[in-house]
């Protein structure tokens, strides 16, 4: 199993790559991912801006459960004016982390893929769903900040 640095040790992480909406559309976008661990959970707070003629902005704070020693799951909550409580595992595999969760309605569902390319680099791919409509997908890049 790879030896993973996102998630598991704090810093701040530069977001670059792109959104696409329900029907295709495609926006730039660029963030900041920060992790910082507490004893009792870590937080993953992420700020996502598009590059657009009128940028939006999206906020997003997670709160992880820690992996236990030996364990390659864990649990995480979200909270998101629009889409409510998310609930949802991180799952490390080999050299992905990968993440599904849900709405506590269930009627948003998503999914991540957090793949590392060395110890300051992951890519990471996913997409939200309402129901069986797509309504967005993304292709990110991810740089450990010095």
């Amino acid at each position: 199993m790879a030896e993973h640095s996102f998630l598991f040790r704090e810093g701040l992480w530069r977001v670059e790559g792109e959104f696409l909406d329900g029907v295709g559309s495609r926006v730039d976008v660029e963030g900041e991912a920060a992790i910082r661990h507490y004893p009792d959970k870590w937080i993953y707070e992420g700020t996502l801006r598009t590059r657009a003629s009128k940028p939006a902005e999206h906020k997003t704070l997670y709160e992880i459960q820690p992996f236990a020693a030996g364990n390659f799951a864990t649990a995480w909550t979200s909270r998101s004016a629009t889409l409510g409580t998310l609930h949802g595992r991180f799952l490390v595999v080999g050299d992905a982390i990968l993440s599904a969760y849900e709405s506590a309605t269930a009627r948003y569902r998503g999914q991540d893929t957090i793949l590392r390319r060395d110890e300051r680099h992951y890519s990471a791919r996913g997409a939200l769903f309402d129901g069986g409509r797509l309504i967005s997908a993304w292709a990110v890049e991810l740089t450990l900040g010095t």
